[in-house]
């Protein structure tokens, strides 16, 4: 080195430890971050796989209440009331592929609607791909007091293929019978899936932008770049710590619970951490090209996923049914779908205004947020009209839109939802006290009324 100037010997004793210190801080960064990573999604995973177990049990509560009139009250004798039942059970459907089975306790099969042809046998010995023994573990959890969760792999009639499933089983102990249903989960594997996917490309593009910045800095203003690098480290450590915080937070089951800290943490953190990006390319712009484009591409992910945060969070719980009231959040519902969907929704409200038991808005909402879905997914309507009309005593509410129809006897009779989710709107309605009822034809348009004593 003696033939250096003192000027690039000290350059270089700046630039060397700088490129070191910058190489350890990127290898910690990535560490940390794939980490940090692994633990939201799989916080994440453990969040919507409770709510689904726990929609799950709500489901075969509900099953077992539509027989409760026959098991406990019933003037049927023994073999007539289980005959009833069984048949009960059999049009009982929710969802796309939802349905219930029932098993005596010895593993013989009394009902069966995806598979008619297993009724009647024993399957006490039915192993999944996976070598768990199905009926057995139904069984098992039935005879717990309060029923019990079994995972498992199981045909899935949409796909035609074998997928994970939760089962959820209870136990009618007068006849010694498990009455059991389960829940697809590919769908929230996939949802998991696209997170890890979103998180990986987001970890890898925090790395390239930091990786840029520190080239730069370190080739063009060398101890700048060194003190901007320490302070990027201590961003980036900073904005872990939060994530980390927030991810113990989010793994909440109550919707409303989940949505709020949606809102008041994760987005809160994001819109501070795009402040401060802000905040730093203010304290020292951006002169490279291609460094100011990676960014840009930064700040617009940031963005996009306040968005998508905002998004599901509403989803999860509108913020306005919680501040004020079902006809303030239907009339942003309308606005919303009208906003984001090819149709125009008009939302009229009509007569008294008084407040309704907190379980109320929250079946109503979903069932008209169901029905816009229905509505927007297969009707080809133009415009859907929402009108509510409360009284003293009762709420009613209608869904119409002018599109092409379906034969509403025919699908309800069957108990047979096509998609539509019509089941679970009535038994939203009926789980109120109210009446649900659909009229439609092919080509004529359809119409959801719904009737709720308030």
């Amino acid at each position: 080195m003696t033939s250096l100037s003192f000027k690039t010997k000290i350059l270089l004793l700046v630039i060397v430890p700088l490129i070191l210190v910058s190489v350890a801080l990127t290898s910690l960064s990535i560490y940390q971050a794939e980490k940090l990573g692994g633990r939201n999604i799989e916080s994440f995973s453990n969040m919507i796989f409770d709510l689904r177990r726990g929609e799950l049990k709500n489901y075969t509560e509900l099953a077992l209440s539509a027989v409760k009139h026959i098991y406990d009250y019933s003037g049927l004798n023994d073999t007539e009331a289980q005959e009833a039942a069984k048949e009960i059970f059999r049009n009982l459907e929710f969802g796309e592929d939802g349905y219930f089975f029932v098993y005596d306790y010895t593993g013989k099969n009394l009902a069966h609607p995806k598979k008619p042809g297993l009724e009647g046998k024993n399957l006490w010995s039915l192993q999944d791909s996976n070598g768990v023994y199905l009926i057995r573990s139904l069984v098992e959890q039935a005879r717990i007091k309060e029923g019990g969760y079994t995972d498992y792999i199981w045909d899935k009639p949409s796909k035609k293929r074998e997928v994970a499933k939760i089962g959820y089983s209870m136990g009618l102990e007068n006849w010694d019978w498990m009455v059991g249903t389960g829940l697809y989960v590919d769908d929230l594997e996939d949802a998991v899936a696209v997170i890890e996917s979103e998180v990986s490309d987001n970890i890898q593009n925090t790395l390239k932008l930091i990786a840029g910045l520190a080239l730069t800095f370190t080739v063009f203003v060398g101890l700048i770049g060194a003190r901007f690098t320490m302070s990027e480290g201590k961003l980036a450590d900073e904005k872990l710590k939060q994530l980390s915080h927030k991810a113990v937070k989010g793994q909440e089951e109550e919707r409303s619970r989940v949505a709020l800290n949606l809102q008041k943490e994760i987005n809160h953190a994001l819109k501070v951490a795009r402040t401060k990006l802000e905040k730093v390319h203010e304290v020292q712009p951006i002169e490279d090209v291609a460094a100011k484009n990676e960014f840009d591409s930064a700040v617009g992910i940031l963005d996009k996923t306040i968005d998508a945060v905002y998004r599901i969070s509403g989803e999860l719980r509108p913020e306005l049914l919680d501040k004020m009231g079902l006809h303030a959040a239907l009339e942003e519902l309308a606005k919303k779908v009208t906003r984001e969907k090819n149709i125009h929704v008009t939302y009229k409200r009509v007569g008294e205004d008084k407040k309704l038991p907190a379980d109320v808005e929250t079946g109503l909402y979903r069932i008209i947020q169901a029905a816009l879905d229905n509505i927007v997914t297969y009707s080809k309507s133009p415009t859907a009209n929402i009108k509510a009309h409360q009284t003293h005593n009762t709420l009613s509410i209608s869904i119409q839109d002018v599109g092409v129809g379906f034969d509403a006897k025919k699908v309800l009779d069957q108990g047979r939802v096509s998609g539509l989710g019509l089941v679970d709107m009535r038994v939203r309605a009926e789980s109120l006290g109210g009446k649900f009822a659909v009229f439609s034809s092919h080509n004529t348009g359809t119409i959801i009324k719904v009737d709720i004593p308030v």
